[in-house]
């Protein structure tokens, strides 16, 4: 059965090419630049509109990550087995809210469709910015990618090689309740990658039920009134539930996870 490949993009083409890249000096400088520019920094926002692909930058970072996908990208790397299997028919490739990681998504895109595989890149707003928003972004932008591939018939795979460490390790566990059939990364001790099972997890059945009751948005009195105050108050605590003004509604997520309709 064909895959469809989840790729949290960090920063690694840059970084990498600041380090070894054979490129002219001025886009070097631009690149090195890039590589430690916190995110909405000026030099940030430059790496940014360097993703619109027409320019030498971009053209310059291709070609060198064309040379040696493996060396400069560790999105790749991690990859490279499914790719050399060719059994990887499309790849959703998610960037941090920053210009630097939205470059290598965008360069990885382009790669990846010269290789034959349909691609996607989505900049996940807030994430690697603020911790709390951007991870329910990451969540909400998984599972809904999560079903779109399964409902094509796709394996999903998860490569979780990229980013950040704590959005991963919870990622992770996303991708057990929303039925990924693989989570995969480069283990950096033992330099190979690594695959692990998506165990079968579920959300807790009192608040599954209070969910199912609740739907998948409801004015607040109408909610508090149904399942009463203090559930609904450990719903928003623990991330199932978000408020919006007088509303409340289930995270995109779990609305799948648990089929709200």
């Amino acid at each position: 059965m064909s895959e469809a490949h989840i790729v949290t993009v960090g920063t690694s083409i840059v970084r990498n090419a600041a380090q070894r890249g054979p490129l002219p000096p001025g886009i070097l400088a631009k690149v090195r630049a890039w590589a430690q520019a916190p995110p909405l920094s000026r030099e940030d926002v430059e790496a940014g509109e360097a993703a619109r692909k027409s320019g030498e930058e971009f053209k310059a970072l291709l070609q060198l990550l064309a040379s040696e996908p493996r060396v400069y990208s560790a999105e790749l790397n991690a990859m490279w087995p499914y790719l050399e299997r060719k059994s990887v028919a499309a790849a959703a490739l998610l960037a941090s809210d920053s210009g630097a990681s939205h470059l290598c998504a965008s360069l990885l895109e382009e790669y990846l469709r010269a290789s034959g595989v349909e691609c996607e890149v989505h900049r996940v707003p807030e994430l690697g910015r603020s911790f709390e928003p951007g991870l329910y972004n990451l969540l909400d932008t998984v599972a809904s990618l999560t079903a779109k591939y399964r409902e094509r018939g796709l394996r999903v795979y998860l490569n979780a090689t990229g980013g950040f460490k704590l959005e991963t390790a919870v990622l992770y566990l996303a991708a057990c309740l929303l039925g990924a059939d693989r989570v995969y990364y480069i283990h950096e001790a033992m330099r190979e990658v690594v695959e692990l099972p998506a165990l079968p997890l579920a959300v807790d059945q009192r608040f599954a039920d209070a969910l199912r009751k609740l739907g998948p948005e409801a004015e607040r009195e109408e909610a508090e009134r149904a399942l009463g105050r203090g559930l609904l108050h450990e719903l928003e605590r623990r991330g199932l539930v978000e408020a919006l003004g007088g509303r409340v509604r289930a995270r995109r997520w779990v609305a799948l996870l648990l089929r709200l309709s």
